[in-house]
């Protein structure tokens, strides 16, 4: 016989490299819209790097984009504009003035403005001026005297209709 082996134990323990773990699952993302993230991670603990042994190389977390669909926005009404002219110079008129729902529109689903558009009120509520007229004559009365040259006076009133309202008179 030429060789003879027989087993031994060193007192020092090789080293061990580590590895990585598998990824864990993705987070929920960090917003239910716009632009958010999401991210997993790993360890390196199969196995540990023991006795001197390597450490994991990369990244032990890793990040991406989530939900890239923008947020509903809620409308906005504008201020409202200027009331318009009354309809009428006199009697009962009106006069209306808008706004839009356009500071901001809505969008990506987001809300309507609540309540109206245009608001109407009444104007110009004091009556309108009514100038005189007369009524129609009336019948000849007899004459003053019944020979001769006498007068026979017939009147007519201004009160179909009277002036009212600084209307003119007959």
């Amino acid at each position: 016989l030429n060789k003879e082996t027989k087993t031994c134990v060193s007192q020092q323990s090789c080293a061990i490299d580590g590895k990585w773990s598998p990824w864990d699952d993705w987070s929920q993302c960090s917003t239910s819209c716009g632009n958010g993230w999401e991210k997993r991670e790993r360890w390196c603990s199969q196995p540990y790097p023991q006795h001197g042994g390597r450490h994991c190389v990369g990244d032990r977390t890793e990040v991406k984009s989530c939900n890239l669909r923008p947020c509903p926005v809620d409308g906005k009404w504008s201020p409202w504009g200027d009331w318009s002219a009354c309809s009428v110079s006199c009697g009962n008129g009106r006069s209306t003035r808008r706004r839009e729902c356009s500071q901001p529109y809505p969008q990506h689903g987001g809300r309507r403005c609540a309540g109206r558009k245009t608001e109407v009120k009444s104007c110009n509520l004091r009556p309108c001026p009514v100038d005189g007229k007369w009524l129609p004559w009336g019948n000849w009365p007899a004459c003053s005297v019944s020979c001769g040259n006498g007068q026979s006076t017939r009147r007519r009133e201004c009160s179909q209709p009277y002036p009212q309202h600084g209307g003119r008179r007959c």
